[in-house]
């Protein structure tokens, strides 16, 4: 990519990132900031790397953990499309961003835990599935 001045690279992160909660959060959030280095690193160069921080998105991924759809434990307004997360995802990468938060409820719930004080966020994120 480097040689040849183009690429992208998507990480799949999480809004998690920014929840003090267990290495799941951890692990997410290290992605986010990896991501915000490579990226200010290699766009000059062509090549831009933006980290996917999506919430609760439709997939498989709980009907495989034995949670059928809408039996999740988690409420229908929190829950985003797949389609929707990859066009704005891809959108925000197109554009070169480092970090891409899906939908406008998710980017201010990351805006509000960034800026809440840690111990509120641990104990809300503790609430969660």
């Amino acid at each position: 990519m480097l040689e040849r001045r183009s690429g992208t690279i998507l990480n799949i992160a999480s809004v998690s990132a920014v929840m003090p909660r267990s290495t799941y959060g951890a692990v997410k959030n290290w992605q986010v900031q990896f991501s915000r280095w490579a990226n200010g690193s290699y766009r000059s160069r062509g090549v831009t790397v933006t980290a996917i921080c999506p919430g609760y998105t439709h997939t498989d991924f709980h009907a495989r953990l034995g949670l059928p759809r809408g039996e999740e434990g988690i409420p229908d307004w929190l829950w985003l499309e797949a389609p929707r997360v990859v066009e704005e995802s891809l959108r925000d990468a197109g554009r070169g961003k480092a970090v891409s938060v899906p939908s406008r409820r998710y980017t201010a719930i990351w805006t509000a835990a960034r800026l809440a004080p840690s111990g509120l966020m641990a104990r809300l994120a503790a609430r969660g599935r």
